[in-house]
């Protein structure tokens, strides 16, 4: 095992650094949103322009590597995250904000999908799983334990906000003293969203609808539980990370589990539990913090995981290259969701009551029920030989996006292959072995245009907390 992970061990390293400045900033940005007095509306355009900016990052990111290269594309992510993390406190105006939080969606969604090209440039088929799945632990693991650092002092402190900037900002270096090649130019994928919808409605309008439960949680958990009466530095942002690891969790065996059954029975279940478990915590008046804990985690644990199996479930009606097209419209469906869900939340705890962080998204959740219990009377569950088995890294949303199961194919007509960037003219006092490998490209015009050609295009089409 050691041996697969030792080459992309410095990738992961900077994943690890940039998931702890990420879920510290994640946490601190609410929550210092609610010290400085911001509107409940304002604080919800910022979350949303967070989503906007991370399905914007998507579509973007492939062109800026296409021009600049793996390594300077993921320079100028981190460089303008870390920026934007650090500009938070030095202008203290709601509206700023929300240009903040959308340029850091746009750039954790192109290091993702960077990240991620990377990885799948060292993978083969026999221990792509592997890599894939400690990429993913990791990401969790980190972004978890970043937001627990925002306990370290309060969060309206500047100091929090430099911490991220620096953790963000020192990500960098791993992939920057890299000696590893860069990988292919990242496939653009076009959309076709109503042949995705005609594909799967279940999971179309499943993962718009958990966009909108999920965005809501991840935006406004801190906030809830300091209107809760629990305290800002030390409790809301455990809170916080409780949803998430109750996500990571269940998602597993829920994942397993649907394999066996109608996956949109499953989500039916997890929907209505989700339902009982926030009114649950609507209940709880200055209850013990321990169960105020588990009755988040068990929000987290039926919500968070709702993602993956409508995922599944769309993958499971897709043809076999239609894998592509199918990840694109969940990112779009998921997105979109992720948008509008954290404004309506915020209008509503601002004008109706606090507790409507849960009652809307539970409100949600039981129309979701009774749209899967229709589609489920009306429309039969794809045969077991006909079902993929459930893929963790493969339809993993807590992270922010949709990775395709399969791998980006040149020949589909949904895949756009970009030319490979040309490299920079060498200088006249360039190295002896610089000048040998340029006399070997003189020599062989297109083995470049070769190269590109037989490697496969071994990217994802990644999409999000």
């Amino acid at each position: 095992m050691a041996q697969m992970i030792a080459p992309v061990a410095s990738l992961l390293f900077s994943v690890v650094l940039l998931l702890l400045g990420h879920g510290l900033q994640m946490t601190i940005v609410p929550l210092a949103s609610l010290s400085l007095q911001f509107e409940g509306f304002m604080i919800g355009l910022a979350a949303s322009a967070y989503f906007v900016g991370f399905v914007a990052g998507a579509i973007i990111t492939p062109h800026v590597v296409v021009r600049a290269g793996h390594i300077r594309g993921f320079a100028v992510m981190v460089s303008s995250m870390s920026a934007a993390a650090l500009l938070h406190p030095l202008v203290a105006e709601a509206e700023a904000w929300i240009l903040f939080r959308f340029i850091t969606g746009f750039c954790i969604s192109g290091l993702y999908l960077i990240i991620e090209s990377w990885l799948n440039e060292f993978a083969d088929n026999s221990n792509r799983g592997l890599i894939m799945s400690v990429y993913i632990v990791v990401n969790y693991a980190a972004f978890t334990c970043g937001q627990l650092m925002a306990t370290l002092t309060g969060p309206e402190s500047f100091h929090l906000f430099a911490i991220a900037s620096i953790i963000i900002s020192v990500a960098v270096m791993p992939v920057a003293m890299t000696k590893a090649a860069q990988p292919a130019p990242i496939a653009i994928v076009k959309l076709d969203l109503r042949k995705v919808f005609k594909t799967s409605q279940a999971a179309i309008i499943s993962a718009l609808v958990i966009g909108m439960v999920v965005g809501s949680h991840i935006s406004f958990a801190p906030i809830y539980a300091v209107q809760k009466g629990y305290d800002a530095m030390t409790q809301a942002p455990v809170f916080a990370a409780m949803l998430g690891l109750g996500g990571v969790i269940s998602q597993w065996p829920l994942g397993r589990f649907s394999d066996r059954v109608d996956r949109r029975l499953v989500l039916m279940v997890i929907s209505i539990l989700g339902i009982f478990a926030s009114i649950s915590i609507t209940l709880l008046d200055q209850a013990d913090f321990l169960v105020f804990l588990i009755v988040g985690a068990l929000i987290g644990a039926a919500t968070q995981p709702a993602y993956s199996l409508a995922a599944a479930h769309g993958y499971d009606h897709a043809s076999e290259n239609g894998y592509v097209r199918m990840a694109a419209g969940l990112l779009v469906a998921f997105g979109l969701g992720s948008s509008i869900g954290p404004v309506v939340t915020s209008v509503l705890m601002q004008y109706v009551d606090i507790d409507a962080l849960f009652l809307f998204p539970a409100v949600l959740l039981a129309v979701l029920v009774v749209y899967l219990a229709i589609r489920v009377m009306h429309k039969d569950a794809p045969v077991a030989e006909n079902k993929d088995s459930f893929d963790f890294a493969s339809t993993s949303a807590t992270l922010g996006g949709v990775v395709s199961p399969e791998l980006l194919n040149e020949e589909d007509r949904y895949v756009v292959v970009p030319d490979s960037w040309e490299p920079s003219e060498p200088e006249e006092d360039d190295t002896e072995e610089a000048a040998s490998v340029e006399a070997t490209d003189d020599a062989d015009p297109t083995s470049a245009d070769e190269a590109v050609a037989e490697d496969p295009l071994e990217t994802k089409a990644k999409a999000s907390a």
